[in-house]
């Protein structure tokens, strides 16, 4: 038997660890004597966090089902010939196709939140043009999983004039692929890190067309509400976005976060 009993945690031997769940003082091993703990409990402890949630739980699971009842409704409709003819063949097929897509986007929103307990990416706040962007993206996953992939790349969105109009472009400044197809460990921080080089501010990243038009998707967002998420999108299109790609077996998201870049010369340049 490779145990022994101290209590004075500076007179250990070279080699020995204290099992966190009973107190016990191994000399050897990777599992406690004792109770049978594993040593990696104690070299690297799990996080405090609760664990995974189960579907029920969910507000975004209840609210696919809620949607997949209303596509289902639609379907049955749909297929009566008297219901089809009276509400109109075109607003049934919208309307099955747009619950359909809710039902779907809210079951993998539920799917994704019983991965991560938290994912974030961080950025500061403002850089230098020139100078190094610090890129972080940080993963604790409830438990271990397989398969895990992380990219990032740093992209202009800006604003280009067409004839009369305004439109919206963006271009690709740089890319990193930080994990392929890896594994992360259940309870534990992931941290995978990146840099770029901050851009100069050369492209148009603000428009009055554009604010003047968003400013009229809002208005008419209280008679259309989903015009709401095209206003937002439009208003907020122009800037430096460092986008996270994050995927989990068939499970993908992206994470945006906006960086500003600035240079301080005879004029000061921000974008």
């Amino acid at each position: 038997m490779l145990a022994i009993e101290m209590t004075d945690a500076a007179a250990l031997p070279p080699g020995a660890w204290a099992c966190p769940a009973c107190a016990q003082v191994n000399l050897a091993g990777l599992t406690c004597e004792v109770c049978g703990v594993a040593r990696r409990s104690h070299d690297d402890p799990a996080l405090d966090i609760p664990y995974r949630p189960r579907l029920t739980r969910l507000p975004s699971f209840w609210l696919a089902l809620v949607w997949g009842l209303a596509a289902l409704g639609g379907l049955a409709l749909w297929l009566s010939p008297v219901a089809r003819s009276g509400i109109g063949n075109v607003f049934l097929i919208g309307e099955i196709a747009a619950s359909g897509a809710a039902a779907f986007s809210s079951l993998f929103t539920a799917l994704w939140q019983r991965v991560f307990n938290e994912l974030e990416v961080v950025v500061p706040p403002h850089v230098k043009s020139g100078e190094e962007l610090n890129v972080e993206v940080r993963l604790v996953p409830y438990e271990t999983i397989s398969r895990v992939s992380v990219s990032v790349r740093l992209v202009d969105r800006f604003y280009v004039k067409v004839d009369d109009r305004v439109e919206t472009a963006k271009r690709e400044l740089g890319s990193s692929e930080l994990l392929g197809r890896g594994t992360l460990r259940g309870r534990r921080l992931t941290s995978l890190s990146t840099r770029f080089i901050a851009p100069f501010p050369a492209t148009t990243h603000q428009s009055f067309q554009a604010e003047l038009m968003a400013d009229l998707l809002g208005l008419l967002a209280y008679v259309v509400p989903a015009l709401a998420w095209q206003a937002r999108n439009l208003r907020e299109h122009g800037g430096y976005y460092v986008e996270a790609v994050v995927s989990v077996g068939l499970l993908t998201r992206r994470y945006h976060k906006r960086v500003l870049s600035f240079m301080l010369g005879d004029r000061l340049y921000v974008g």
